[in-house]
């Protein structure tokens, strides 16, 4: 029995906030990762405590950065050196 794929209506959203999350990695780059919401899918079902179910698609977004120029964003923001 193959399992059950939720169907849902394609409804339109905006992003509020799109943050990036910053990895040093160990060969002196630093990696930038964040999601990015494609696609919102709202379903008929509730959870059990009574909010609509989603179906979300994302494509996830990166960056490498040398350390200097993780330097120059994070003194531009409020990112956490």
């Amino acid at each position: 029995m193959q399992p059950q794929i939720p169907s849902g209506k394609a409804i339109g959203y905006k992003p509020l906030v799109e943050e990036w999350n910053y990895y040093s990695v160990d060969d002196g780059y630093v990696l930038g990762i964040k999601m990015v919401l494609t696609k919102v899918l709202k379903t008929s079902q509730m959870d059990p405590a009574g909010n609509p179910v989603y179906i979300v698609q994302q494509q996830p977004a990166m960056q490498v950065l040398t350390q200097e120029e993780y330097r120059s964003i994070t003194s531009r923001s409020q990112i956490p050196k």
